[in-house]
């Protein structure tokens, strides 16, 4: 089904290439099919890179027409087109799914970590709300997660990624990707409130997966579980 789903979007993007919208959904199907559905290592990377070049693409076109539009500003300019935020979240995805795949530390040093923030913080930019607050949701586990190279990524800050996290928190509690980011993120930077951790990650390991969402958000109230577990001592350490 994510295989017959991408073909229909690669053709719809075929007869309308600009078309914002189609292409965010075709991007969400390519990080669907290779974060989800148990690809080898180079197949992820052939998806993924798919996205992050479509993506980039799109964003570079839009910047351009933003710079040029009379009278607005940047961010005035992508309200205005319909789909934006959806193409800067999912080309941040893309982007994130790229970099892991290469490992946190290569991915850093070629700079995929500036672009990801760049990214995110547009999405908050245009709609702080959208998706469930998914730009304050990035730039908090980016900050919390991506390693602090001095004159690369020396502006990391686990502070900021705690912030980030919970205003995607605030935006949506019951998130499970809010509740396990920032449960995880409490456990790894702040771990004089595990209490408040232990309580998110329990919270996060109860709730219901969404019917649109059911994998996705299955595979995250596992991990809180997992934690839990690791935790209380009940299970090993989670592999990074």
């Amino acid at each position: 089904e994510a295989d017959a789903a991408i073909g229909l979007y690669r053709k719809a993007l075929a007869l309308a290439p600009r078309d914002i919208e189609v292409l965010a959904k075709l991007m969400r199907a390519l990080q669907f099919r290779g974060a989800y559905t148990g690809l080898e290592l180079e197949e992820k990377k052939a998806l993924f890179d798919e996205g992050r070049k479509l993506g980039q693409d799109a964003v570079d076109r839009l910047e351009t027409e933003a710079k040029a539009a009379r009278g607005l500003s940047r961010i005035e300019a992508l309200r205005l087109v319909k789909g934006a935020p959806a193409l800067y979240l999912w080309t941040a995805f893309h982007w994130g799914e790229w970099g892991l795949a290469r490992g946190k530390f290569a991915s850093a040093r070629s700079g995929v970590a500036s672009r990801l923030r760049d990214l995110a913080q547009t999405v908050v930019d245009i709609d702080p709300l959208f998706e469930d607050g998914a730009g304050y949701r990035i730039l908090g586990r980016l900050h919390s997660e991506a390693p602090r190279i001095p004159f690369i990524t020396g502006w990391i800050s686990h502070e900021k990624g705690l912030q980030y996290l919970r205003r995607a928190y605030q935006v949506a509690p019951h998130h499970p990707v809010n509740c396990f980011f920032l449960g995880e993120g409490i456990l790894d930077h702040e771990q004089e409130k595990k209490d408040e951790a232990v309580r998110i990650l329990e919270q996060c390991a109860a709730e219901a997966p969404r019917a649109d969402m059911l994998l996705e958000d299955s595979h995250c109230t596992t991990q809180a579980r997992r934690r839990l577990d690791e935790l209380r001592g009940d299970s090993p350490p989670l592999a990074p």
